[in-house]
């Protein structure tokens, strides 16, 4: 279908008055024309056909073009999306040009799409006039993600995705099972983006998404009526307009069930005769234990250094409580001797006199600086929630509607580390920052339960608004296609970058596909394939 020339030119002088603008101003006068020749452009590849031929003997050998660069039109909003396909096909008597391939590409991108489509149209297109013994189709695009302001958590805590470097681990969620994982991101998104986004807002969470986003979310029915729960998947505009929106915000992450915690000093010097030698001290303490004994330093000790003779970690503690007994028993397992000191001002102190440990708490900080160490996040939930109980004893307590803890500390990423830690055990939870009357800054976290006293997993979403933005959105690309991230301390659930959907392939990177013929049934055949495409770009 040819296009409508002065139909055209109108309808873009009318959109550009609609919103607000001057077409008649020096920088648009020629944007009419600009978009005429554009698609006049685009509808040129729409005439292709494709060259055949067919005397090529007995050769069934894989043939793949990879990374041909690709731009189309995202057909719901208008927005372009862009990227490489990737395309095999195996011969059976036919075969075409290589650069044909790339011209088919062009014939269905250069028009309003979706990336679905657009890699199935590719396939079956192939397929057609080919009619090869199998076609694979992989489309890598870059769409629209999250606000500047949001972050996900990595395997070192939560970091704003334009802060995240390579080195970093990532944390994924299944879908499915919202079982949480780490792993390094396949792909790293930055794009520049003006116009409205999408924000979900409660009292829990508060995402801002473009409204391409892909949302994992419930319906009111389906999460407390249906018997068939599960967790739906559509873009954030396709859902903005449902009153309740239910949105996950924690999982769970499997975990290693440690026995032993060894912790070391620095290098003892050994003589022997006139001959020094240097040996590494190490203690092997039973994780339980060392996890009692790290929850409470953390919420309540202190080290202290003079000089290379005076080590002490200290725990003060309200005396006579209920608190202070337990505490007293976790450090009695520890393998160190300790003194219990009793304050005119009703505490008690309880120092151990090691240099080991003091030399190994030091690195966690003091007061405003404390943080949760990492290998916390690997253990078994059953060692993470003992690792909780005994921080509660000494930064936590039971609120009195007899359900929800409430911690308090000057150390945000000491908070941040608990907020995230209580995620990976399917609890959610919030970060509040507030003032003293001093001036100086705390944060206070609480956890979250339903009406019958059970852990909140989930928030419900009451209020969607568009939301004016003018900044870059980013976004990573992750195997099982989900995202734990955070927006002013609210947790949520949410899509990774929209390029990667559809099919695993052996190095755990997913992109959108088709795969028909031997490429859909053979596995070894497919994996070559992928294998392909992944390998290094300078060979």
């Amino acid at each position: 279908m040819s296009i409508d020339e002065n139909k055209l030119r109108q309808s873009i002088k009318l959109f550009l008055e609609a919103i607000g603008e001057n077409p008649d101003r020096e920088g648009l006068k020629e944007t009419p024309d600009r978009i005429v020749r554009l698609w006049k452009e685009f509808k040129s590849h729409e005439n292709f056909n494709m060259t055949v031929f067919e005397d090529i003997g007995d050769y069934d050998e894989m043939v793949v073009v990879r990374d041909i660069q690709f731009y189309s039109l995202c057909e719901h909003h208008l927005l372009p999306f862009f990227g490489k396909a990737h395309i095999a096909y195996i011969p059976d008597g036919k075969v075409c040009g290589l650069s044909k391939l790339v011209r088919v590409v062009n014939k269905f991108s250069y028009r309003p799409q979706v990336q679905e489509r657009l890699t199935a149209e590719i396939a079956e297109y192939l397929e057609k006039e080919l009619n090869p013994k199998g076609v694979a189709v992989v489309l890598e695009a870059e769409h629209l993600c999250y606000s500047a302001d949001t972050e996900i958590l990595t395997d070192k805590g939560w970091k704003y995705f334009k802060d995240l470097n390579i080195e970093d681990k990532v944390a994924q969620v299944n879908p499915d099972t919202l079982e949480i994982s780490f792993t390094k991101p396949a792909n790293y998104i930055k794009y520049p983006f003006k116009g409205m986004m999408i924000n979900f807002k409660s009292k829990s969470v508060d995402l801002l998404v473009s409204p391409d986003h892909k949302m994992l979310y419930s319906t009111e029915w389906i999460f407390y009526k249906s018997k068939n729960k599960k967790w739906l998947s559509k873009k954030a505009y396709e859902i903005k307009d449902i009153p309740k929106i239910i949105i996950p915000q924690a999982g769970k992450m499997q975990g290693k069930e440690l026995k032993y915690i060894e912790i070391e000093e620095d290098y003892d010097k050994v003589y022997f005769g006139n001959v020094v030698t240097k040996t590494k001290k190490k203690v092997r303490i039973k994780a339980d234990t060392f996890l009692k004994f790290l929850g409470i330093y953390l919420s309540e000790g202190s080290y202290y250094i003079k000089g290379k003779k005076q080590y002490k970690v200290r725990i003060v503690q309200k005396a006579n409580t209920a608190s202070a007994k337990k505490i007293e028993e976790a450090i009695k397992e520890m393998p160190f001797n300790y003194n219990v000191v009793k304050r005119k001002n009703g505490t008690v102190e309880y120092v151990i006199n090691s240099k080991i440990l003091t030399k190994y708490v030091e690195k966690f900080g003091k007061s405003k600086d404390k943080y949760i160490p990492e290998f916390i996040y690997s253990l078994s939930e059953k060692q993470k929630k003992l690792f909780l109980e005994y921080f509660i004893l000494g930064d936590g307590y039971l609120k009195p509607d007899g359900k929800t803890y409430h911690f308090v500390s000057k150390s945000k990423k000491l908070i941040d580390g608990i907020q995230a830690l209580y995620a990976t055990i399917g609890i959610s939870s919030t970060v509040y920052e507030q003032k003293y009357k001093d001036g100086n800054v705390y944060y206070r976290l609480e956890t979250r339960k339903d009406k019958k006293g059970n852990d909140k997993y989930y928030s419900i979403v009451r209020e969607v608004k568009d939301v004016p933005y003018n900044d870059y959105i980013y976004s990573v690309t992750v195997p099982e296609g989900y995202l734990l991230v955070r927006r002013n301390n609210k947790i949520a659930i949410s899509g990774n970058c929209m390029s990667m959907r559809g099919v695993k392939n052996p190095s755990s990177y997913t992109v959108t596909s088709k795969l028909t013929g031997v490429f859909k049934e053979n596995e070894k055949t497919r994996n070559e394939f992928l294998n392909l495409i992944n390998s290094p770009r300078n060979i």
